[in-house]
């Protein structure tokens, strides 16, 4: 009788922002499509225990809340995987050193290793680089969540392997297809910028275009995101700016989701000026509302919107102004540019991504 074998998977990231929208999109697909495997989650066991998958057959949850990037979750972490698990996966690039199991991790973006305001912080800076050269010499599969962010990974640490890093692209969730149809939350007509607020989000050259222009275009700047309680925020020159235009551009923080689904889905375009991201859900999001997008050609951004985008120079003030004119003024544009993204969108399937992530771990339980 084959012994069934036993996946342990960190679920503490559930409710962070990018990390959190990854967990909740695989675990439905990986649970079923690894209903042969014993499904252990680790994390506030009540907050799990909200979602349906939880209370699959093949589920079990353990809780353990210690806090992420603390010297807690390199002590509790070890200690709360079951004895006899075949592989733990952290969906996050921070792993449990001390863990000497087969382990399994995503890396979303090698932000930790290129974003100034991190690199030039030497405590920060010594924790990221101890956890990538880590899980580069002991993961046995690697996920990235683009091709960009796979050849980060090899071009910014050093591996005897990299036959083991596996790009997963992300998935949207199907409610963005209806977001358009949700009643709209304001009035007047917007541009809108999705992401928490941190310097290489590029908000502060974004905020400078729009000033340029705004006699030029009817729209206002909506920028929805969490800008309280990030490891690196906006200046408060960014937020003296932005206050002085409050007539025109608002900070909404965060909303619910129904909400999001409404601003996006409602919006003229979706802007995304971001210096740097492994992958970037937002733009693909608005693609699914019908909304056209205009992005920065940078980090993963022309993999992941193909065709389907405006492209501008996220470093040239300039060129972000003169593509939010052209969005805004041409209708052809933004037609065609609705038909692509629809298009686009539908690439990009948490089913798939489940799939192709539970193959990996199955071969190698």
């Amino acid at each position: 009788m084959t012994t069934q074998k036993t996946l342990c998977i960190d679920l503490r990231w559930i409710d962070a922002s990018g990390v959190g929208m990854y967990i909740k999109g695989i675990m439905p697909g990986l649970v079923q499509k690894l209903s042969d495997v014993s499904v252990v989650g680790l994390g506030d066991r009540g907050r799990l225990e909200e979602f349906s998958w939880s209370r699959a057959d093949n589920v079990r949850l353990i809780d353990c809340r210690a806090e992420r990037y603390s010297l807690a979750e390199q002590i509790q972490l070890p200690l709360a995987i079951p004895s006899g698990s075949d592989i733990f996966f952290s969906p996050y690039y921070t792993i449990p050193l001390l863990y000497r199991g087969r382990l399994a991790v995503t890396v979303h973006d090698m932000s930790h290793l290129v974003v100034p305001e991190i690199v030039n912080n030497p405590k920060k800076r010594h924790y990221a680089r101890t956890m990538y050269r880590s899980l580069r010499k002991r993961a046995a599969v690697i996920f990235t969540v683009s091709n960009f962010s796979r050849n980060e990974l090899l071009r910014l640490t050093v591996g005897s392997n990299a036959d083991n890093i596996l790009p997963t692209h992300l998935g949207i969730s199907s409610d963005w297809y209806s977001a358009a149809a949700l009643p709209a939350v304001r009035s007047r007509p917007y541009f809108v910028c999705v992401g928490n607020l941190k310097p290489y989000k590029n908000l502060g050259r974004l905020v400078e275009a729009f000033l340029q222009i705004k006699g030029r275009v009817q729209e206002d700047l909506l920028i929805v995101g969490k800008s309280e309680g990030l490891i690196t925020g906006e200046s408060k020159e960014f937020f003296e700016r932005v206050r002085g235009a409050s007539d025109r551009i608002e900070l909404t923080g965060p909303v619910s989701h129904r909400d999001l689904l409404s601003l996006v889905g409602h919006a003229s375009a979706l802007i995304m000026p971001s210096l740097y991201e492994g992958f970037g859900l937002p733009p693909v999001e608005a693609m699914a509302a019908g909304v056209p997008v205009a992005v920065a050609e940078a980090g993963s951004m022309p993999e992941v919107c193909g065709d389907a985008a405006l492209y501008f120079d996220p470093r040239q003030v300039q060129d972000i102004a003169d593509k939010l004119v052209e969005i805004a003024s041409d209708s052809a544009l933004r037609k065609e540019l609705k038909r692509k993204g629809l298009k686009r969108s539908r690439v990009y399937t948490w089913d798939a991504c489940s799939e192709k992530t539970a193959g990996a771990l199955r071969a190698n339980l």
